[in-house]
């Protein structure tokens, strides 16, 4: 065997310095490019987020110039910020823990932009108007069922689009995502959520519109007047139920029934479930009145379908709701009307439906009886065409005073992608504030109500830790409780004359639950239940004439990572008073 000298081995230990090296080289150029990458993405981010909110703001106010201009820029400012979140750097970034934390939201950012832009919002750009995401206008007494088939097929494209990057944006976990890159990441996600829910409605309309307006036949309708003067989860107690008939979208009103006419304890007019008897008890299908103390519209209008059937033979194929606010807010413009000698203008038709009804007349029924012809009156307003319908309903719908549920099953399908659906319960991220009469009068006339949340972050992912709650309720009411009209004051048959008894009831967001309350400052208990898949927590609320009280509720999160879209509360006989805020101390969860 041959002995290689040892002065001619290979220097082993010379080959690390030159490994390390090479390494520490690698290292520094993956360095100054993600350096060079971050300093232009910091400078396009800003542009981004300004073109993306920008487009957002033109499409809220239909103002497709603006649109069009804004698109342009988010698209110019959406390839610039992708081109600086590519590359092998980035894709090895991706396999390190940590770095993928920071380095994965800014890559689904800039491709969702960068697709929603062209995809999504280049689209309706491209139309001449943005009247596609309006409610179609009443013309000589007719909504052409027609009126959004040009848009169809962009809308049914642009919906899909931002359904679809909106599903990849909530796919992106924020663990360990710093705060600089976590809070743009979560303004583009609820910019989308905004853009989204706008372009599915009208997506919705363009679908539903020419069955629903009758252009395939007539269909029968029913509409329910809810009297937010006693207040009911949904709005108030249904006082007037109209009958509307619809052929090739010109509207008739034919009957109407008071719902107090229709009740029969004797026979309920469908089955609860278990829950729904546990947390309403059977009222909801003995007394049309009840039918929405449940928040979840549909249900209530297949209830009331059933009274109605039963009352009159006729299954109707959809129940409308809307209240005298909605009414008032979608009649503004309109002539005065004079109704059994009462004037009723488009500044007063809230205050006279919910309140000055009951001064004008003494009897319970001659009450009802104008209510539903008051209703039956204003509703048949709408139909000329003369008044701001269009502003009106949509402002309707935002406060959930205007809902709608079809019998046909593919209609409410789509229906139930919307906020005019009312679904509440199927709404698992949302967090529910609903107000329940118990005085058997119209004294809530008199409530004024107050919410404020303040949402509580987790440092370490920005998701929802837990939310502060204020409900603060007044009784507003001056004056000799004598001076009341017995049907507004109770007349001390269920209550005493005057007082205000009702449930508050909260609904926190599927995987959160209500931890503490307090009453005026004091600890106090709550009455738990669930109904279905939610958790419900309800106090008891009594107010005299002049009283106010204030509930607080903490919910918190049983696990990480969860959202709160939005949040429902009871539509009162005014504007809601209403606020959500962030604090900007962050949990440590």
């Amino acid at each position: 065997m041959t002995t290689v000298p040892s002065h001619a081995r290979p220097p082993r230990r010379r080959i690390w310095p030159w490994i390390v090296g090479g390494v520490l080289l690698v290292l520094a150029l993956f360095a100054g490019l993600f350096a060079w990458d971050g300093w232009r993405i910091l400078a396009s981010a800003d542009e981004l987020e300004a073109h993306a909110a920008g487009a957002q703001q033109a499409v809220s106010e239909r103002d497709a110039d603006a649109l069009a201009s804004e698109v342009t820029a988010l698209q110019a400012s959406a390839d610039e910020f992708a081109s600086h979140t590519t590359g092998v750097h980035w894709t090895i970034a991706g396999w390190i823990p940590w770095v993928k934390d920071q380095t994965v939201p800014l890559q689904q950012a800039g491709a969702s932009v960068a697709v929603v832009s062209t995809d999504a919002l280049g689209p309706l750009a491209d139309l001449d108007d943005l009247s596609a995401l309006e409610v179609p206008p009443i013309e000589q007494g007719r909504i052409d069922p027609y009126f959004l088939e040009p848009y169809r097929e962009v809308l049914a494209s642009s919906a899909q689009t931002l359904h679809g990057e909106t599903a990849e944006l909530a796919e992106v976990s924020l663990g360990s995502t710093i705060g600089a890159v976590r809070e743009p990441f979560l303004t583009l996600e609820s910019q989308l959520a905004t853009l989204t829910d706008l372009v599915q409605g009208a997506h919705v309309a363009a679908e539903v519109l020419p069955s629903m307006l009758g252009a395939e036949g007539p269909r029968s309708y029913i509409v329910m007047v809810q009297n937010n003067a006693e207040p009911r989860s949904s709005g108030g107690i249904p006082g007037a139920v109209l009958e509307l008939t619809v052929d090739d979208g010109r509207m008739s009103l034919g009957r109407y029934i008071s719902a107090a006419s229709m009740r029969d304890p004797e026979n309920p007019v469908a089955a609860l479930t278990e829950d729904e008897v546990r947390v309403f008890t059977e009222r909801m299908v003995w007394y049309p009145q009840d039918v929405n103390f449940t928040p979840e519209y549909p249900r209530a209008a297949e209830i009331m379908a059933a009274f109605w059937e039963r009352e009159t033979g006729e299954s109707p194929e959809a129940v409308i709701s809307i209240d005298p606010v909605a009414l008032q807010q979608m009649l503004s413009g309109m002539e005065p009307v004079d109704i059994d000698g009462v004037e009723i203008t488009d500044d007063n038709l809230a205050d006279v439906m919910l309140n000055k009804v009951y001064f004008a007349f003494d009897e319970p029924a001659e009450q009802d009886a104008f209510f539903s012809r008051a209703s039956l009156t204003l509703f048949g307003q709408l139909f000329t065409g003369s008044t701001s319908v269009v502003a009106g309903t949509e402002s309707a719908i935002e406060q959930g005073r205007f809902l709608v549920w079809s019998a046909t099953d593919a209609e409410q399908d789509l229906l139930e992608t919307t906020d005019i659906a009312g679904d509440f319960i199927a709404r698992s991220e949302d967090l529910g504030v609903f107000l329940s009469d118990g005085s058997g009068s119209k004294i809530g006339y008199y409530i004024d109500t107050e919410l404020s949340v303040v949402d509580h972050l987790c440092e370490s992912d920005g998701s929802l830790n837990r939310q502060a709650l204020t409900y603060r309720l007044t009784h507003t009411y001056d004056e000799a409780i004598d001076d009341l009209p017995w049907y507004v004051g109770g007349g001390d048959v269920y209550v005493p004359s005057g007082e205000f008894h009702a449930n508050v009831r909260i609904v926190p967001p599927v995987g959160m639950g209500v931890t503490h309350f307090t009453r005026d400052g004091q600890a106090d208990s709550l009455n738990g239940e669930q109904l279905h898949t939610r958790d419900i927590a309800t106090a008891r609320v009594v107010l005299l004439p002049g009283e106010t009280t204030t509930l607080e509720f903490e919910v918190a999160a049983r696990n990480r990572g969860l959202v709160n879209e939005s949040i429902a509360q009871t539509p009162g006989p005014k504007l809601n008073v209403y606020s959500r805020a962030v604090d900007t101390e962050r949990d440590d969860c």
